[in-house]
């Protein structure tokens, strides 16, 4: 299959370059973004990276987006973003959460966005679900079906704790390809402190 990815954000440091928190979106979408390329390449399919770099304005950020994804025929068009607005900066023993937008109710990427919010969900995140939007101008313009992907809440203690860039890459490739992905391909288990494991309910 044919995918375009991208961070949604200009680079930390520039304008538009997304929401500050606890985390940062920019830093985070990118580690993120590059880790499911990785990974669905490993798994044989054809990424194209539409990040933008240097855009002038948020506007302008994804007016450029949108002109690299259009520019490949591609089965899918993803947008990795992170959430804002809990203002939890202390914890309250409630995670914000992870949702994906689509265009429509008949959007083709329907499918996909509600196994990627089962699979970040399982990860000890809340599922906030899928969510339709035609105002939204990524969805609105790409070509290809399209979902953005808000991982999680930058400023939601609960939601830091639990994130994890190469385990939600890898919650969200599975639940593009509707498969588990080989322990060779994925993050090696020794790699995930015991803590963690405990946290995150790791099978």
């Amino acid at each position: 299959m044919i995918f375009n990815i991208h961070a949604g954000h200009n680079p930390d440091g520039k304008i538009a370059c997304g929401a500050v928190g606890l985390i940062k979106e920019s830093t985070e979408s990118r580690r993120v973004k590059d880790e499911v390329i990785r990974l669905l390449k490993a798994e044989g399919h054809t990424i194209y990276d539409c990040t933008c770099e240097n855009g002038i304005s948020q506007g302008d950020v994804l007016s450029r987006i949108v002109k690299k994804c259009n520019s490949h025929k591609a089965d899918l068009d993803i947008s990795v973003h992170f959430n804002s607005g809990r203002n939890d900066y202390e914890g309250d023993i409630s995670t914000g959460g992870v949702e994906i937008w689509v265009y429509s109710k008949s959007s083709k990427a329907i499918g996909g966005a509600k196994r990627i919010c089962h699979k970040v969900s399982a990860l000890g995140l809340r599922n906030r679900g899928v969510k339709v939007s035609a105002e939204l101008y990524f969805l609105k313009k790409s070509a290809a079906p399209a979902m953005l992907i808000e991982c999680c809440f930058v400023d939601d203690a609960d939601d830091v704790k639990q994130y994890n860039y190469k385990l939600m890459a890898k919650a969200i490739a599975e639940g593009i390809l509707n498969k588990k992905i080989s322990t060779k391909t994925a993050l090696p288990e020794a790699s995930i402190s015991s803590d963690k494991k405990r946290n995150l309910k790791l099978k």
